[in-house]
């Protein structure tokens, strides 16, 4: 493990400032490829890559085996990758560790049939949680914070794309491409450090260059996320080219009002953007879709909503002597498994 490099200069993560984000909708039934190949084209992908780049791509497998809803489609990732290959890049595709040590990066990449897609796209895949690391730290949005991050991701990468699953979060009532960013953070308790999580997610997207997203709603998680939920058939993909604005955009397409959503406002707060991102270009009228997604908190999601905001809470319910008396109280047992 490398030696932590601190820098604390203010961090200024790459935005559109005074451009106009672009977010194009389409559809997953048909020819996906060509659908992904005019929304390059329609975002600036295709230009971006029209030199040879390497780019890092990262799916969300938050579970070790395809789950709808929940996980990365193949068909999705597989054919995105095959298109990024086909212009010119060298592609890369990673995972760290699954939440709470629940399961290796290595099982998710064999249950997800990771090392297959990208050996028929021609891409590599990255287990994030066996990389070399080393710690960041920055000003962000006028506090200190830090991230341990692949070095590989930050000196290597030319660019980075996010490729999240249309979902609801029970903790930060939805979880779309910068929040995806989290699990390039390669540590079995990443739930222990949510404390400042949307300056971190800030920097991590400028250190590893997040510009563009690509949001599989091939099937979409309602009232009940990021794990558990109601699977629903929509059909659809959003690709941008910047991370804010597809996450508004989808928030408002799920039936959110995202200046309600205390997680995008914070964003909003450290990314720059222009003031168009509320109301992007489009290839379709963003504002004629509503798919009515709504969140179902039980009593457990009240306690975890305490955890998720106080480090030192989530410390004694989840990695403390305490954590199995605790568990047992509420009838549960911890998913962790990894040493």
């Amino acid at each position: 493990m490398a030696e932590a490099r601190v820098s604390r200069e203010e961090s200024r993560p790459t935005g559109q400032l005074g451009k106009t984000p672009k977010v194009y909708v389409g559809r997953t039934e048909g020819d996906l490829k060509d659908a992904l190949s005019e929304s390059f084209d329609y975002v600036g992908l295709s230009e971006v890559l029209s030199k040879s780049r390497t780019i890092f791509l990262k799916p969300n497998f938050t579970f070790p085996r395809p789950v709808e809803g929940v996980t990365t489609s193949r068909e999705i990732l597989q054919t995105t990758l095959s298109l990024l290959v086909e212009m010119g890049a060298e592609v890369f595709v990673g995972e760290s560790n699954g939440g709470y040590g629940s399961f290796t990066a290595e099982e998710a990449f064999r249950g997800q049939g990771l090392y297959k897609i990208c050996k028929q796209a021609g891409a590599h895949p990255l287990n994030l949680s066996k990389m070399e690391t080393q710690e960041y730290t920055r000003i962000v949005g006028g506090r200190e914070v830090s991230v341990r991050l692949p070095r590989f991701l930050v000196d290597n990468v030319d660019m980075s794309i996010s490729m999240p699953v249309l979902k609801v979060h029970a903790m930060t009532t939805v979880s779309l491409s910068i929040k995806n960013l989290w699990g390039c953070y390669p540590t079995d308790l990443r739930l222990l450090e949510h404390r400042e999580l949307d300056r971190k997610l800030a920097l991590i997207r400028d250190l590893i260059n997040a510009k563009f997203g690509i949001v599989d709603a091939t099937y979409a998680l309602d009232e009940h996320g990021p794990m558990d939920g109601k699977a629903r058939e929509i059909g659809k993909f959003m690709t941008s080219d910047e991370l804010l604005a597809l996450d508004i955009a989808c928030a408002r397409m799920m039936g959110f009002n995202p200046q309600k959503i205390n997680h995008l406002q914070n964003l909003s707060a450290f990314i720059p953007h222009s003031a168009e991102t509320l109301t992007p270009q489009s290839n379709v009228d963003l504002s004629r879709i509503n798919w009515r997604f709504k969140i179902r908190r039980n009593f457990i999601d009240s306690l975890s909503f305490a955890c998720f905001h106080n480090d030192l809470l989530a410390k004694i319910v989840f990695d403390s002597p305490l954590t199995l008396p605790i568990y047992a109280t509420l009838g549960r047992k911890p998913r962790r498994k990894l040493a």
